[in-house]
């Protein structure tokens, strides 16, 4: 996209403006035959599937979007409405990433006093300016991102969290988020405000402290977990009635035997419909063949028509054999669960056998439940 302005912070820029009116600099997102066994087969397809998946959680990108959301915030904060307009700068941020907007973004969190939020998104700002479009736009971004750093750096109050000797699996949480145990005894930024830290490990009584932090103020919060009292043990609980979907007494649930059932049978169709795929595939090779000018076939061979079925059978292989991977994923949970909660219950045994027909394909289960 062509800037639209040869400034690289935009139009009408004020030192002390609470937010920098900057024009985006948008940029433009780039715009299986033959199974041995089972096992291939399942592997085939749970690698398929995946790569779907990873295009699916790919954010969509819309750079015609984004500006528009941009200037609309840009108009908004120019008001004084940073409720309205600051959400508007992460909209466009979701659609386009820019250095421009994640600046925006870093001063709205500013104006809100979120000021380790802000110091992360200048941070974010000088990654994402490394594409920006233009030597000159690009510098200006850099200065623009680092000055904002430096006057924010000063008023980040930082919190650190000590635990006297700390036990074994010891655990740590700061505002609901656990913290590593690599960031014990460190002096991280925060938020100003109010902020509780929890600590806790087994076999040990676990401590809650609650800290208020000003602008550029460093705190430390000591924690020490003391053995917990000793206790009579607790009396068993009594039974209680069996849940739906789940067998009387125990053990593996209805659902876990019928979600592996479901999966196992997806799983034979898709095998059916790979077979098929292949032999759409044997036909064409074997009528059609390549020349200098094109691909030329026997006459009279219906050629539109096995390549329509080659490439429906490869879409249903590959939806049904992922279909029938999660399905078996969640019979396998379902049994493992059951497995660890009832170590006494007697053991169960399926036997599977999958089946193959000329116009279809399928799985049975069989044993003693």
């Amino acid at each position: 996209m062509v800037e639209t302005t040869t400034d690289p912070v935009g139009k009408h820029l004020s030192p002390a403006a609470p937010l920098l009116p900057l024009a985006g600099a948008r940029r433009r997102a780039a715009p299986a035959p033959g199974a041995r066994a089972a096992v291939a087969l399942a592997s085939a397809a749970a690698i398929a599937l995946g790569g779907v998946t990873a295009r699916a959680q790919q954010p969509a990108r819309d750079p015609v979007a984004a500006e528009a959301l941009f200037k609309a915030a840009r108009a908004l904060v120019d008001k004084g409405d940073f409720a309205a307009g600051c959400p508007k700068f992460e909209a466009s941020l979701a659609l386009n990433p820019s250095a421009s907007t994640m600046i925006n973004i870093a001063r709205c969190h500013e104006h809100e006093g979120k000021l380790a939020t802000a110091w992360h998104d200048y941070h974010r700002a000088l990654v994402l300016n490394r594409e920006t479009a233009g030597e000159q736009r690009r510098r200006g971004l850099e200065e623009l991102a680092k000055k904002g750093l430096a006057a924010l750096e000063p008023r980040v109050p930082k919190l650190r969290v000590v635990v006297e000797g700390a036990p074994p699996g010891v655990e740590v949480q700061r505002d609901g988020t656990p913290l590593p145990a690599a960031a014990l005894g460190e002096a991280l930024p925060i938020d100003p405000g109010e902020h509780e830290i929890r600590a806790s490990a087994p076999g040990h009584q676990p401590e809650t402290r609650s800290v208020t932090l000003k602008e550029g103020e460093t705190a430390t919060v000591e924690l020490t977990l003391r053995p917990a009292p000793a206790s009579a043990p607790a009396a068993p609980p009594a039974s209680a009635p069996a849940a739906p979907g789940e067998a009387a007494g125990g053990g593996v649930p209805a659902w876990a035997w019928i979600s592996g059932a479901a999966g196992l049978a997806l799983v034979g169709a898709s095998v059916g419909f790979l077979l098929d795929d292949l032999s759409a595939i044997d036909a064409l090779r074997g009528n059609c063949r390549e020349a200098p000018g094109g691909t030329y076939c026997n006459p009279g061979y219906d050629y539109a028509a096995d390549n329509a079925r080659k490439n429906r059978d490869l879409a249903l292989f590959v939806g049904l054999g992922g279909a029938g991977l999660v399905a078996l994923g969640v019979a396998t949970f379902g049994i493992v669960r059951a497995g660890g909660e009832d170590q006494a219950a007697p053991a169960r045994a399926a036997v599977v056998t999958p089946w193959i027909g000329p116009s279809g394909a399928g799985a049975g289960i069989s044993g003693s439940f």
